[in-house]
């Protein structure tokens, strides 16, 4: 395993269930949108800036993003 793939599958074995996951991408794109905004985090270089709203470019927002994960994870709700 690769350095980069055996972080991941230890990153992988810390999530728990399924909802949490939905939470962390759901929390990513959040931190995302918190970089690129100049008045929230106005120590964060350009290029990271760039490569935030790069990511953020087609990533959807989270009310469509959550009921995505959840049906694709399997979670039920309660």
């Amino acid at each position: 395993m690769t350095g980069i793939s055996a972080m991941l599958d230890r990153v992988r074995r810390l999530i728990s269930n399924p909802m949490q996951q939905v939470s962390a991408v759901v929390a990513t794109r959040d931190f995302l949108l918190r970089i690129t905004d100049t008045k929230e985090s106005p120590r964060v270089p350009g290029e990271v800036r760039r490569e935030a709203r790069a990511l953020l470019r087609h990533f959807p927002i989270a009310s469509e993003l959550r009921p995505v994960l959840e049906k694709g994870l399997g979670v039920k709700k309660s």
